[in-house]
């Protein structure tokens, strides 16, 4: 389009050159030249503009963007509004980590120009309340997306082309939970995504299955992070489970069994088992192990009330007594039996 305005240009001014030598032959048609090259005066920067501006306009359609609305996820979707992308590249969704953008939930090739309402699938299980839609371009092998390892985020001024934009609803139900010692007689579950507002419930063990509740929390619509629950230690077992229970009946009143039933994803209760690695008091009173002086008081408790050691000394020294009587007698026996023997021979000399 420029060079077609040059020529243009460059066409107007040689026509007004040959028109302003043939004009010139007479004054009146002089006077005519004059008002004519006023109004070229006028026309030609008004065409300048008229032709550079859809140029310009053009350029500034053509640098990387992205638009999107705050939105709900339906049906494990996410729409970005508009992307312009200059060459192939790709609408990536990363989910916020620290207020930054974190980890990639999805992603979606983009060709190069505009592209609108771009539909983008997402791991809805893994979403934040706020994620971000980044430009990364396709410099590796087209149609692959390769980022890390290729495929980097585009920039424009040495800024990456990213838009934050809120999840208003539509958000997976989970739990996310790890292993923990019980501090000051509480759990924490690090995430809890509720379609609404619900309640995080800890479960003890019965038998490899959630048994009694011995605790609760309440969470609010969307991610919960690091829910701080109150629990009976006295009840909490090794394995403990954190499960999703919605405020169904009167809000903000935890009414189960009665009411707020557990929350169910695809015919599947959302409940995650963790493992208690201290603060497990009642278990630790069960199998306390007992003192040196405990052993001593509970031998010298246990051994009168079954008269063992009593009755076993007893024998020992009755046993010992007729022993000695009989070891005397028969000592005495013995010496009779020799001075009778020998009053014998001495009569019969």
């Amino acid at each position: 389009m420029v060079p077609f305005f040059c020529a243009m240009m460059v066409g107007i001014l040689c026509g007004l050159r040959v028109g302003g030598r043939e004009c010139a032959k007479s004054a009146k048609e002089g006077l005519r030249m004059v008002k004519i090259r006023r109004l070229v005066v006028v026309v030609v920067p008004l065409l300048a503009a008229l032709l550079l501006a859809p140029v310009a306009w053009g350029q500034d359609e053509m640098t990387p963007s992205v638009e999107v609305s705050d939105q709900g996820i339906e049906n494990g979707r996410v729409v970005i509004d508009r992307v312009v992308s200059d060459g192939p590249g790709w609408i990536v969704i990363h989910i916020q980590e620290d207020g930054q953008p974190g980890a990639i939930i999805g992603y979606a090739a983009v060709s190069d120009g505009e592209n609108m309402d771009v539909s983008v699938e997402i791991d809805v299980s893994q979403a934040t309340e706020t994620l971000y839609a980044m430009l990364h371009d396709d410099t590796g092998q087209e149609g692959t997306y390769e980022f890390p390892d290729g495929d980097p985020p585009s920039q424009v001024d040495g800024e990456i082309v990213l838009q934050s934009f809120t999840i208003t609803g539509g958000m997976r139900p989970s739990v996310t939970v790890e292993d923990q010692a019980i501090e000051d007689g509480m759990v924490t579950v690090p995430r809890v995504v509720s379609d609404g507002q619900g309640w995080i419930v800890i479960h003890a063990d019965d038998d490899g299955s959630p048994g009694p509740v011995i605790g609760y929390a309440q969470v609010s619509d969307g991610a919960n992070n690091d829910v701080s629950v109150e629990i009976d230690t006295e009840m909490a077992t090794e394995t403990l489970y954190a499960m999703l229970h919605t405020d169904s009946g009167e809000m903000g009143t935890y009414e189960f069994p009665d009411g707020d039933p557990p929350v169910q994803v695809e015919g599947n209760i959302v409940v995650q088992p963790f493992q208690v690695t201290g603060g497990l008091e009642g278990a630790q009173e069960a199998t306390a192990t007992p003192t040196g002086e405990e052993e001593e008081e509970e031998e010298e408790a246990v051994l009168p009330e079954t008269g063992a050691a009593a009755g076993g000394t007893t024998a020992v020294a009755l046993a010992l007594v007729v022993g000695g009587v009989v070891a005397m007698a028969v000592g005495i026996l013995i010496r009779r039996m020799r001075a009778v023997r020998r009053a014998r021979i001495d009569d019969s000399d």
